[in-house]
Parts: structure tokens; sequence; C-alpha cells
């Protein structure tokens, strides 16, 4: 690993110091995360970003959008074919007739998924509903 001696603007070094408090207060291991590796990252991503910029393709971030979305509901979707396949097999397995208990088994399973997606959306995006209700 190359090592630079580079000088930085006093703004830009107390936003990257900012940076890694940031994630330590966000429970980071202060030997997991230093200055030398957040530079390191935003150096790195300064470069795709410049690189981006000197490319005759252009970003569309409606398609990038789209083919997220897509890909995220067929990961849905083959999450809940599969569970329903491995729930069949265990119930199966146990003797039990898996078409009377399948439904109320993935009933569960599929209502523990939204509550956890409920949750993390909670989480990770400000909520759009009207602070008056």
């Amino acid at each position: 690993m190359g090592r630079l001696g580079i000088y930085l603007k006093d703004k830009i070094e107390s936003e990257i110091r900012d940076i890694v408090q940031l994630e330590i207060q966000k429970g980071a291991e202060p030997k997991d995360v230093s200055f030398s590796s957040t530079c390191n990252e935003l150096l790195r991503l300064g470069l795709i970003m410049h690189k981006a910029k000197n490319s005759e393709e252009t970003f569309s971030q409606k398609e990038w959008n789209r083919e997220v979305i897509r890909k995220v509901g067929g990961s849905r979707e083959g999450i809940i074919f599969l569970l329903s396949m491995v729930t069949e097999m265990y119930l199966n397995s146990l003797g039990e007739k898996a078409s009377d208990k399948i439904d109320e088994v993935l009933s569960g399973y599929l209502t523990a998924i939204e509550t956890a997606e409920d949750e993390s959306e909670s989480r990770h995006f400000v909520s759009t509903k009207d602070k008056n209700e």
C-alpha cells in the first residue's frame, strides 16, 4: 500500500475527522475506522466520480432505481419461494401433512419478514407521515 504525504485544508481535515467520529458513534471500533482508511475510501469514491465524469456514458438515476427495484423484488420473490419449499420439506419430514399446515407457518414467516422490513425502514428513512396525525 502506498504512502502519501499530502496537505489538506483545515476544513477538509475537520470534515474527515467528523466522519470518523460519526462512524465510531454508530458503533464502529476505533481500530476499524481511522483517518487514513476514511481518506482512502473518500479518494476511491472521488476517483470513481472523476472517471464517470470523463466517461461517454451518462448515469440515469431513473434507470438505476428501476434496476434496484427489479432486483430487490426478484430477490424477495425468490426468498418466499425458497421459504415455501423448505417449510414444506420440513413439515413433511415431521410426518405432518404439509398442505394442512404450510399456510399457517408461511403466514408467520411472512409477517416476521414484513415486520423486520417496517422496522428497518423506520430506522433508516425519514417518515413522510404528517406530524399532526
